[in-house]
């Protein structure tokens, strides 16, 4: 698991945003795929990232609840964040709809190290 943050966790914290739960089934997935061990912790993060960023299961507070998300992993890993690229990635994820993991992943990576 790449982070210990669960689905309970993330939906307390959007609800602090001020969101609701409209849709769980791609969070699920994304939360299922954290139990997968041959991938790798950006890997799982692009996961729950697209889930949240492209999937929009909240009606409000989605890229908030990521940067949170994100932000947790770094700690969790003792990782480093440059913030502005990390804003930047995420609403480039936001905003293009961009689905595919791979390219989560490095944007992921290229702003947590």
């Amino acid at each position: 698991m790449c982070m210990k943050i669960g689905k309970e966790d993330l939906l307390r914290i959007n609800k602090g945003f001020g969101g609701n739960l409209r849709s769980d089934s791609s969070l699920d997935f994304a939360f299922d795929m954290q139990n997968k061990k041959k991938l790798g912790d950006y890997k799982k993060l692009a996961y729950l990232m697209r889930a949240i960023l492209v999937d929009h299961p909240f009606s409000d507070g989605n890229k908030r609840t990521a940067a949170f998300a994100a932000l947790a992993f770094a700690e969790e890993n003792e990782k480093q964040v440059n913030n502005e690229l990390l804003l930047h990635h995420i609403i480039a994820i936001a905003k293009q709809n961009i689905i595919e993991i791979r390219n989560i992943e490095r944007r992921m990576k290229n702003a947590i190290r």
